[in-house]
C-alpha cells in the first residue's frame, strides 16, 4: 500500500509538470485498454450531424478521424467510463488476459488447474475495472484531462499512426486540447496495480510484482490503442473485398 501513498502525494506534482512541459512529439490527439473488439468509432446512427459536422456522442470513448468530440464535464467523464466498463468485448479481454497469464504461468500465481484459470479471469476483471475507474472517474476529472482516444486515420502513414497509438499511454490532451503527460492513465493504472495486493495471492504482495503488473498494464494499453487505430482500416478492407466478390 506504500505505492498508493506515494502516488497520492505525487499526483499534484505530476499534474504541475504536465502543465509546464508540452509533450509535443506527435500531432495532438490521445488515448484506450485493450478491450472492445468493436468498430473504431460510433455507428453513423450514434453520431449527431450538426451543420455538416459529425459530432460523437458523449459516451463515445474512441473518436474516429473526421468526427468532432464534444467537451466533457467531470460528470460526463464518470458517465462515459461507467458506460464503457462492461461490454461483450471487455469480457473477451478478461479471458484473453487470463489465458495468457495462465499459459506463461505468470502472476497472479493461482496455479495451473481449471479453478486457477477461473480465478485469473476474475482477477483480470477486477484489475481492468479498477484501472478504468481510477483513470476515468477519479484522475481524469481531478486533473482536467480528456480520457478519449482520437484516431489519426489513413491520412497519415502507417509508421506515424503506429507510433502515435503506442505512445498514447504517455501522452494525452487536457480539457482545452493541449498535449499533456497522461497523468490520469499513469496514476490510474498505478493505483490499480497497488490495489492487486487486496486480491492477488500473498506471494504476489511485493513491490516487484506490483511494478510488473503496472508495466504490463501500460503495455496492454499501448497494444489496445494500436488495435483501435487500425480496426477501421481492417473493417473497410473486409467490406471492400466482400463487395468486389459479389
Amino acid at each position: 500500500m506504500s505505492v498508493l501513498l506515494l502516488l497520492a502525494f505525487a499526483a499534484p506534482a505530476l499534474a504541475q509538470t504536465a502543465e509546464d512541459a508540452s509533450v509535443a512529439v506527435l500531432p495532438d490527439a490521445p488515448r484506450p485498454s485493450l478491450a472492445e473488439a468493436q468498430s473504431t468509432g460510433p455507428a453513423p446512427s450514434a453520431a449527431v450531424r450538426q451543420s455538416g459536422t459529425i459530432v460523437a456522442p458523449i459516451t463515445e470513448k474512441y473518436i474516429p478521424d473526421g468526427v468532432q468530440a464534444p467537451p466533457l464535464t467531470a460528470a460526463d467523464k464518470i458517465d462515459q467510463t461507467a458506460h464503457d466498463l462492461y461490454t461483450p468485448a471487455s469480457f473477451i479481454g478478461f479471458v484473453v488476459a487470463a489465458g495468457y497469464s495462465h499459459i506463461v504461468r505468470g502472476q497472479p500465481n493461482y496455479g495451473a488447474d481449471r479453478a486457477a484459470f477461473g480465478q485469473r479471469i476474475g482477477a483480470a476483471a477486477i484489475r481492468d475495472t479498477s484501472q478504468d475507474v481510477f483513470q476515468g472517474m477519479v484522475f481524469a476529472p481531478l486533473l482536467h484531462q480528456d480520457p478519449r482516444y482520437y484516431r489519426e486515420g489513413d491520412s497519415y502513414s502507417v509508421p506515424h499512426r503506429l507510433l502515435y497509438a503506442i505512445t498514447r499511454p504517455l501522452i494525452t490532451r487536457d480539457d482545452d486540447g493541449h498535449q499533456r503527460l497522461n497523468s490520469s492513465l499513469l496514476l490510474g493504472y498505478a493505483s490499480a496495480a497497488g490495489l492487486t495486493a487486496a486480491y492477488y495471492p500473498e506471494s504476489n504482495h511485493n513491490l516487484h510484482d506490483v511494478s510488473s503488473t503496472f508495466g504490463a498494464s501500460i503495455g496492454g494499453a499501448a497494444l489496445g490503442f494500436a488495435f483501435r487505430e487500425f480496426t477501421g482500416d481492417a473493417t473497410r478492407l473486409i467490406h471492400r473485398h466482400h463487395t468486389e466478390g459479389q
